[in-house]
């Protein structure tokens, strides 16, 4: 798979570092490549386009679109390839492969706290979680819970509902842990969950946390992701 484009290869270097693409970007900049295989606008930029090409030369499928958007998702290419082609073997993955790779999780917000004693008043939160792919829907890995009053050790079971074409997801998240104030705790957060590079995500979460019989707390917070390992 390759990507050709009128684009300087300058350009077309920055562009595929900054996105992390791996398949190689080449630069047609006399569109000599774009006029024969999809055409050009009327200010010689490319026309969006998918061609397949098979091993013996011949083009087995074409699809030129009118803007970038008209083009086949990863899913009706992948197989499109399938079909035109016969390939065969395991699903390839899609988008950033988000759901394979290890994530260091990052946020912090605040929220209404709830105490033992029947008093109430704000509480601010800052957490820091890594979490390691189970298979597509299920992240697991310790997390480090620091607030104004304790700090809580616990492990994290994030369960997951993808979404827009596997770069996001709804993230379920519960964690069971201790508390240095002496009181188990556990939490429970969910918010969607958006990967918009290939190494980062943002996410945002509403929550509850009980610690101990007694003390509970309702919460907001705003956060990032940094991707680990291969996409």
């Amino acid at each position: 798979m390759l990507a050709i484009s009128t684009d300087p290869s300058t350009e077309s270097a920055l562009f595929a570092t900054k996105y992390g693409i791996p398949f190689p970007l080449l630069s047609d900049e006399d569109g000599t490549v774009s006029k024969q295989y999809v055409g050009v606008n009327y200010d010689d930029t490319t026309i969006p386009g998918i061609v397949i090409i098979r091993k013996d030369g011949a083009i087995v499928y074409r699809q030129v679109a009118s803007t970038k958007d008209d083009r086949l998702s990863s899913a009706q290419l992948l197989a499109t390839i399938d079909r035109t082609l016969g390939t065969t073997g395991a699903a390839a993955v899609h988008g950033y492969a988000v759901y394979e790779r290890t994530q260091i999780h990052v946020d912090g917000g605040g929220g209404v706290k709830h105490e033992r004693d029947g008093g109430t008043g704000g509480t601010a939160m800052l957490s820091a979680g890594l979490l390691f792919p189970l298979g597509r829907s299920l992240l697991v890995g310790p997390w480090f819970e620091s607030t104004i009053h304790a700090q809580n050790l616990e492990v994290a079971v994030v369960g997951r509902i993808p979404l827009l074409h596997d770069t996001g997801a709804i993230h379920i998240t519960t964690s069971v842990g201790y508390s240095t104030l002496g009181d188990w705790t556990a939490a429970m957060r969910v918010g969607p969950w958006i990967a918009l590079t290939p190494t980062w995500a943002l996410h945002l979460d509403l929550g509850g946390e009980l610690r101990g019989l007694s003390d509970r707390s309702v919460f907001g917070t705003f956060g990032v992701t940094y991707l680990l390992g291969p996409r």
